[in-house]
C-alpha cells in the first residue's frame, strides 16, 4: 500500500489482481466443503416463513436482467444476491470466523459470489475465487477491527467483501471496486442490537440487506458513480467510529480465509458448538443412563451446567447481550444456551428438527431449559479461539454427578469439515426438500467444481421446488 492510497483503493487492488492460481492446495480442496455446506443451508431454508416473504419480495421488485435462483426462476443481480443471501443464512447452520472478540459468517459472502459468477457467465473456478475472496476480506476485517465492541454488527463488514468478491468476478476496475466498496461501506453499516435479546427474525436476514445495498452500489459504481474513498480513515470516518485505526496490509495478504473458516457441525450458535458437543458425548458416555428413549426421566435432573469461554456466555448464556424472557421462537432458541443444551440432552442431537415451533415449546425442553445454568471460564476464554473448551456438569436428584469436557468440536479449523464429513451434512439437511437423483447430482457437480461452468450447477439448483406459504404486502 503506498502513502497515497487509501484502506479501500488498497483492497481495491488487492481483489482486481486475484487469480485462481493464488489460492493454495489447502484451499482448492476446502473450498468445496464449504461450498457444499452453504448450498445445503440454502437448500434446507426454501419454505420456511421469512424466507418465503423474501421470495415475494423478489418476485415483486426483482425483475428484469435475468440470473438464475436457487429454487427456480431469475431475478436481477440486486435481488439475487439478495434471495441467495437469505437462503445461506436464515437456517443459521452456516460456517463462520472465529476471533478473540469478536465473529462474522463468512457464509455470508457465498450468495453474492454465486450471483456475480453466473452473470459473469464464469466457471467453477471463478465460483472458487469468489468465495475465497469474501471470505478473506471479511475475515480480516474482523481480525484488526473492533466492530462488535463499538455496536457494529458482524454484517457490516460485508460491504467491503461482497463488492470485492463481486467487482473482481465481474471484471470491474481498481477504480470502479473502491467506488463501490466506499459508497457500501459508508451507507449500509448495522448495529450488534440486531443480535441482542430480544432476537428477532432480522438477525437471519440482515445479511441478505446488506448484499442488497452492496450490489446495488457496485453497479453505480460500474456506471461511474464515485464515493468517499477515505471511508475508513477521513474525518468521521470508520477509523472515529472504532475508535482505532483500522489497517490491512492489503499487499502482503493472502486470499486463504477459508482455511480458518469453522463448519458448525449442529445447528445452533457458533459458539455453542463445543458445549452442545460435550453434553451430547456425556449422555453418549452415560448410555443408557442419561438416554430419555431409553427410559431415562429428565424430571430426575437437579441442575445442567455449563462452564465456556466468556464469548459464548456472553452471546447466549446471558452476558452481554443479555437474557431471553422465555424461549418461544427459532430465532431466540438457536441463540439460547439454555434450550440448546436442554435439547441436546432430550433428543440426541441439535439439527432444524430441534427448531419447529412444537418442539421448541413442548414443556419437556420448556422445564428442562430452566434447570440450566452458564458461567464464563478464564481458563477457557484464555484459550480461545485457538481452541474452544467447554464443561458440562450434570447433577441427578439420587445425588449423582456426572461431567464431561472437551477442547473443541468437529468443524473448527483444528479438525476441518472432509468431503465426507459435508456430504453427511448435506444429505441430512436436503433429505426431505430434493430427491436422491438430484442431491447426488449437486454433490458431484460441487465436487468437480474446478471443471463445470456456474450455469452448469445453477441449472440444478433450479430444479429444486419447495412450495412456500404466499405472503402480501400490506
Amino acid at each position: 500500500m503506498t502513502s497515497t492510497q487509501t484502506q479501500v483503493q488498497a483492497l481495491a487492488r488487492y481483489a482486481a489482481r486475484a487469480t485462481f492460481d493464488d489460492l493454495s492446495a489447502q484451499s482448492r480442496t476446502e473450498l468445496p466443503v464449504h461450498i457444499l455446506d452453504c448450498l445445503a443451508c440454502s437448500i434446507s431454508a426454501l419454505g420456511a416463513g421469512p424466507v418465503s416473504a423474501c421470495r415475494d419480495q423478489v418476485r415483486d421488485f426483482g425483475g428484469g436482467h435475468g440470473v438464475t435462483l436457487i429454487g427456480g426462476g431469475a431475478a436481477n443481480p440486486v435481488y439475487a444476491a439478495f434471495w441467495h443471501t437469505v437462503l445461506v443464512r436464515y437456517v443459521d447452520f452456516m460456517d463462520n470466523f472465529l476471533a478473540p472478540t469478536e465473529t462474522c459468517h463468512t457464509a455470508d459472502n457465498f450468495g453474492v459470489a454465486l450471483t456475480a459468477a453466473e452473470l459473469a457467465g464464469g466457471t467453477g473456478r471463478d465460483l472458487m475465487l469468489g468465495v475465497a475472496l469474501g471470505y478473506t476480506v471479511q475475515s480480516r476485517l474482523v481480525d484488526h477491527g473492533n466492530f462488535m465492541t463499538r455496536g457494529f454488527d458482524h454484517t457490516a463488514q460485508l460491504a467491503f467483501s461482497h463488492n470485492a468478491a463481486a467487482g473482481r468476478l465481474l471484471g470491474m476496475t481498481e477504480a470502479q471496486i473502491a467506488n463501490a466498496i466506499a459508497m457500501a461501506a459508508s451507507s449500509d453499516a448495522s448495529f450488534a442490537v440486531i443480535r441482542a435479546k430480544p432476537l428477532s427474525q432480522w438477525k437471519g436476514l440482515a445479511s441478505a440487506q446488506s448484499a442488497l445495498g452492496a450490489m446495488n452500489a457496485l453497479f453505480l459504481a460500474r456506471r461511474g458513480v464515485q464515493g468517499p474513498l477515505r471511508v475508513v480513515e477521513g474525518p468521521l470516518g470508520l477509523d472515529h467510529l472504532l475508535d482505532r485505526p483500522l489497517r490491512v496490509d492489503w499487499d502482503a495478504e493472502g486470499y486463504e480465509g477459508v482455511v480458518s473458516s469453522t463448519i458448525k457441525k449442529y445447528n445452533a450458535q457458533i459458539h455453542t458448538q463445543s458445549a452442545v458437543y460435550c453434553i451430547i458425548e456425556l449422555a453418549a458416555a452415560n448410555h443408557p443412563r442419561l438416554d430419555v428413549a431409553a427410559g431415562f426421566d429428565p424430571r430426575t435432573i437437579v441442575s445442567i451446567g455449563a462452564e465456556v469461554p466468556q464469548i459464548t456466555y456472553d452471546f447466549t448464556g446471558g452476558g452481554l447481550y443479555g437474557t431471553e424472557a422465555a424461549v418461544t421462537s427459532k430465532e431466540q432458541a438457536d441463540h439460547d444456551l439454555r434450550y440448546l443444551l436442554a435439547v441436546a440432552l432430550l433428543d440426541g442431537n441439535v439439527m432444524p428438527a430441534q427448531f419447529t415451533d412444537d418442539r421448541i415449546n413442548r414443556p419437556d425442553v420448556q422445564s428442562l431449559l430452566t434447570k440450566v445454568s452458564a458461567r464464563p471460564n478464564a481458563s477457557y476464554t484464555a484459550q480461545y479461539p485457538r481452541r474452544m473448551p467447554a464443561k458440562i456438569t450434570v447433577q441427578l436428584t439420587d445425588g449423582t454427578t456426572l461431567e464431561h469436557e472437551v477442547q473443541d468440536y468437529p468443524g473448527m479449523p483444528s479438525r476441518p469439515f472432509t468431503w465426507n464429513d459435508v456430504v453427511e451434512k448435506f444429505d441430512q439437511l436436503t433429505a426431505d426438500r430434493i430427491d436422491s437423483d438430484l442431491a447426488n447430482q449437486i454433490k458431484d457437480a460441487v465436487h468437480s467444481l474446478e471443471h463445470i461452468k456456474v450455469s452448469d450447477l445453477m441449472a440444478l439448483l433450479a430444479r429444486i421446488h419447495v412450495d412456500p406459504p404466499r405472503t402480501s404486502a400490506r
